[in-house]
């Protein structure tokens, strides 16, 4: 799942030195909300790795898997119930030294903005089999872990100190973005999408705004997965506005092909803040309270189901029926 990136990443690096400032992966239903010039002026002023867009847990750091619930999917499957201790590797430094980490899971997001020291980092540690991407690269195949972009990134950039620190630098009050001369930009995701709102966070949090869905007259799209990315739209303007993002993900001429009219721009000002009337439904704005009191309810029970067994192999909150 990770070789498309790592691909990309080798290919700047090799056969396009020297042309580039940072890699940006997108996919065909990502949309760029400012123009070029633009867009690199505010590069320019953020000069950090960004291995998260907003989705994740923590904002625009990546999140720790032991701040998830022991019995969330993503912790369990990294973690192994937290009956398998974390790996330890002994690696190779590229200077030659030698060093021993304990490598914890991160998540983040698949979709990056990397600088090029980083990049020319990894493409170069990853040609050698003892540095700790090959090693850690290794354990994740031979264990039968997901080797994904959210997770594979974020955990290396948050154990090697000189790239711990090219993380972004945010407002702890505001969670905004800090440019790099320390002022508040006013972006808060650098990626503009929603994700998993049919369901609450592993925190317990609802989101509850009105969202697209596909029309039935459509036959080039499938209605998005339970999960998301959900389809955008012109009523998502206010909220792509007040985000300060840079791209927005996912949209579609079939959906609403006002964006594609509407985006880029040259100014955030220039985005008109247009968002959900209440009185419009779009989509079934779901029963949150009656699906959390129903996901509560099967947890105490396989909870109390462990307890009368002492068996660690309890079953998961199947989401699919949320």
């Amino acid at each position: 799942m990770n070789l498309p990136t790592l691909w990309g990443l080798q290919m700047a690096v090799q056969e396009y030195a020297g042309t580039w400032d940072v890699f940006i992966n997108l996919a065909g239903d990502n949309l760029p909300v400012y123009a070029a010039a633009q867009m690199a002026a505010r590069l320019e002023q953020l000069p950090y790795n960004f291995v998260t867009s907003r989705s994740c847990e923590t904002g625009l750091w990546p999140t720790d898997v032991y701040l998830f619930p022991a019995w969330w999917h993503k912790r369990a499957h990294y973690t192994v119930r937290d009956t398998e201790p974390d790996p330890v590797f002994t690696f190779t430094t590229r200077d030659g030294r030698q060093e021993t980490k304990t490598v914890v899971t991160h998540f983040g997001s698949q979709w990056n903005i990397l600088q090029a020291s980083f990049c020319n980092w990894l493409v170069q540690e990853l040609q050698r089999p003892d540095s700790l991407p090959s090693l850690y690269r290794d354990y994740l195949m031979q264990s039968g872990k997901l080797m994904t972009d959210e997770t594979f990134l974020p955990t290396l950039i948050m154990h090697v100190d000189e790239f711990r620190e090219t993380l972004p630098a945010v407002d702890n009050d505001t969670g905004e973005l800090l440019w790099k001369n320390g002022a508040p930009s006013g972006i808060t995701a650098v990626r503009y999408e929603r994700m998993d709102e049919h369901m609450p966070t592993a925190f317990g949090e609802y989101t509850m705004q009105q969202r697209y869905q596909v029309p039935e007259s459509s036959t080039e799209l499938e209605e998005p997965r339970p999960w998301g990315p959900y389809f955008l739209g012109v009523y998502d303007l206010a909220s792509i506005r007040d985000s300060g993002a840079l791209f927005v993900r996912k949209v579609s001429e079939h959906v609403d092909p006002n964006l594609l009219h509407l985006l880029p721009v040259d100014r955030a000002e220039d985005i008109p803040p247009i968002q959900w009337p209440e009185e419009v439904s779009i989509s079934p704005k779901p029963e949150w309270q009656e699906t959390l009191r129903a996901v509560k309810a099967k947890v105490k029970q396989q909870q109390d189901e462990r307890d009368a067994t002492g068996s660690i192999h309890d079953e998961y909150v199947d989401e699919t029926e949320l």
